[in-house]
């Protein structure tokens, strides 16, 4: 399993509509992608930061999600946020939930 992690941060006096367009658009665009597991969000409101990570079954449907959908998210969300979004990927080690264990 693969993690992507999104850290942003946010325009002042942007983060209900950070959280209602997640709710509304980017989450319900993410469970039609071949391969998503689960979105978790994270949001700061009092420091304008928000961190999201994204679970995926394969590093190969994560990055096909960054090709052809990501730019798309980003455009949806863009007038919320300060700067370019920060994305890194891992390999998930540990994870309770679903069941992974470090080798």
């Amino acid at each position: 399993m693969y993690a992507r992690l999104v850290t942003t941060h946010l325009k002042p006096g942007k983060f209900e509509l950070a959280t209602r367009r997640f709710e509304e658009k980017i989450i319900p665009m993410l469970k039609k992608q071949h391969g998503f597991r689960d979105e978790v969000s994270f949001f700061d409101k009092e420091k304008n930061e928000s961190v999201a990570i994204s679970f995926w079954d394969a590093e190969a449907d994560l990055r096909k999600y960054e090709k052809d959908m990501y730019p798309e998210m980003v455009k949806l969300l863009s007038d919320t946020f300060v700067g370019t979004p920060e994305v890194r990927r891992f390999e998930v080690a540990n994870a309770t939930f679903y069941k992974i264990h470090a080798s």
